[in-house]
């Protein structure tokens, strides 16, 4: 499996942001075939006394075309999601994207429109800092 040109920073983010990096891949086994997401993480939250669990997409839309980035990015994620809702497994998932990647991605509204219609969730992150910016929900 390639990694994204920001996989490390991503995963660095997270574990600064108190995750707990679970596999690295995870490889979810689905009918016939097998996927290989490139995050699961965990984390405990006190208040409710359990666990948070999430896997994370990791896209750096590095590619020269921003829509060709962005239709991939969006195929995988809505394919990963039925894949995890098929098997019955219970986490979110989240894109990561870079703060650079989210910025040009928000300034045209047909991305911003498509975000909000597949219902995806983001993890910005700031790959310089590999700190995350922003969870959009």
């Amino acid at each position: 499996m390639a990694r994204d040109l920001i996989h490390e920073s991503v995963r660095i983010a997270l574990e600064k942001d108190g995750w707990t990096i679970t596999h690295d891949p995870f490889t979810l086994e689905t009918g016939d075939i097998s996927i290989d997401m490139d995050l699961a993480a965990e984390r405990m939250i006190v208040a409710e006394k359990g666990l948070q669990k999430i896997i994370v997409e990791v896209k750096s839309f590095g590619d020269p075309s921003m829509v060709y980035s962005f239709h991939t990015a969006i195929g995988q994620y809505i394919d990963y999601r039925g894949a995890l809702k098929d098997e019955g497994i219970e986490r979110a998932l989240y894109l990561a994207i870079s703060f650079n990647a989210y910025k040009r991605l928000n300034k045209a509204s047909f991305f911003k429109r498509r975000f909000e219609e597949n219902k995806v969730k983001v993890i910005v992150v700031n790959i310089v800092e590999k700190i995350i910016v922003e969870w959009i929900h």
